[in-house]
């Protein structure tokens, strides 16, 4: 009986570690397997077609060739976390607006928040930029960064050595996020509007506005009835906008959607039919292709039907041995510690949570703190090859699996560039 009793206390002390020891294993497989080994010809190939970048007054880019030019969308796609990203973005900015005379930054902020940070770029009053910025602090964002509220100023600051048809101006079309500054621009522009004695939706419109808090179900149904009442009225473009994005929030549209048919929009009414537009994104918004968790809004950009099929470019930017600030709430007290972002590296591209196959080749490679990569060029192995084409990640639902056939890296992003030892984003602060 004592020996049944030994041989149980043993069992049930040793199947956690067990249990512990094989589960170390399947990860360390995993790991080796999604990352994948070294391959020498494509370290050959990235030796040829790479560039150091380094940040000066005015950056340059040799690498780009003229059909990057001449495309009219350029998107530049991250993991939200890292600093460097947005040092390499005000740098591309900068650059095509010198190169192409770009002047639009297509951002990932709603028309609102645009608005806001426009009348910031056009009058210096920090009360507007930090309006923007108060709503991602609030919800613990990684927006909410003081490199990205840092980078907005420097905007300004290169506006003002630049004639005003040179100026750089925020394009916003993401859904709505922040109520507080569409309740703020809903306020500005239906004052402009004046409302005849019969027109009681306009009425209900400005009683909306005026208020301290704002009815969001109550404004849905009245900005319905608005533009149903006015479809025949071409003025007042930013309040029937506005109003029209109201209205999609109850159309429960998917999110890159409403990007797509927002710049559908005031690319037409604005007359931006021949304009470069540029900004930094989320990377999944670049991509491209069709994926099996949601569409894209690059993807829908390259559609059979879209304005602008085959006008449009990603860069992707993948990270190693670099930090990420990251939101904390989900995380395990034991973890959080009460913080509002906890600061890590196991965010990069080379794991231990997320996993570019290939990407040991950019490392051996790459020559400085930023390197960036032409993955398309002529007689390229990522035309012909799935490496630095794999996103996985533990993190559930955030793998990138794409739809059908796995594409090439060199249809996804032409341009890569790598990230090393990058310190982590900085929460706002005043």
């Amino acid at each position: 009986m004592k020996k049944t009793l030994k041989r149980i206390a043993l069992f049930l002390l040793l199947t956690p570690l067990v249990l512990l020891l094989l589960g170390v294993i399947a990860y360390g497989i995993y790991a080796l397997t999604a990352v994948g080994g070294e391959s020498t010809p494509h370290q050959t190939y990235l030796q040829q077609h790479q560039q150091e970048v380094t940040f000066t007054e005015d950056t340059p880019f040799p690498l780009f060739d003229s059909a990057f030019y001449q495309k009219q969308i350029i998107l530049l796609g991250e993991s939200h976390g890292t600093a460097t990203p947005q040092e390499l973005d005000f740098a591309l900015l900068k650059h095509l607006n010198q190169k192409v005379g770009l002047r639009h930054y297509l951002a990932e902020v709603d028309y609102s928040q645009a608005a806001l940070l426009n009348q910031y770029l056009q009058t210096g009053n920090e009360e507007r930029l930090r309006f923007v910025f108060q709503f991602w602090a609030r919800h613990n964002a990684q927006w909410g960064n003081q490199e990205f509220y840092n980078k907005i100023k420097k905007i300004r600051a290169l506006n003002q050595t630049l004639p005003p048809h040179r100026q750089i101006w925020f394009l916003g079309v993401d859904r709505i996020q922040d109520t507080d500054a569409l309740h703020r621009h809903l306020r500005e522009l239906i004052t402009q509007l004046p409302a005849k004695p019969e027109d009681t939706t306009t009425a209900r419109l400005k009683q909306m506005a005026a208020a301290d808090t704002l009815d969001t179900d109550a404004l849905v149904r009245t900005a319905a009835q608005f533009l149903s009442s006015r479809a025949q009225d071409t003025a007042n473009f930013d309040l029937r906008h506005t109003l029209q994005n109201v209205v999609y929030l109850q159309d429960k549209i998917k999110r890159d959607s409403v990007m797509y048919l927002n710049l559908q929009t005031l690319v037409q009414q604005k007359g931006l039919e021949r304009e470069k537009l540029y900004g930094m994104w989320g990377i999944f918004h670049t991509i491209p292709v069709r994926v099996q968790r949601g569409v894209p809004f690059a993807y829908l950009l390259q559609g059979d039907t879209s304005p602008f099929k085959g006008k449009a470019v990603s860069i992707g930017v993948y990270t190693v041995e670099s930090e990420s600030m990251m939101p904390a709430a989900a995380l395990p007290a034991a973890i959080n510690k009460g913080q509002r972002y906890v600061n890590t590296t196991w965010a990069n591209q080379d794991g231990p949570l997320v996993f570019v196959n290939g990407i040991k080749d950019l490392k051996a490679v790459s020559r400085g703190h930023v390197s960036l990569f032409k993955t398309d060029a002529a007689h390229s192995p990522y035309r012909t090859s799935p490496r630095l084409a794999s996103f996985k990640t533990l993190f559930p639902g955030q793998s990138i699996e794409f739809a059908g056939a796995n594409p090439r890296v060199a249809t996804i992003f032409p341009y890569i560039c790598l990230v090393k030892n990058s310190k982590a984003l900085t929460p706002v602060k005043w």
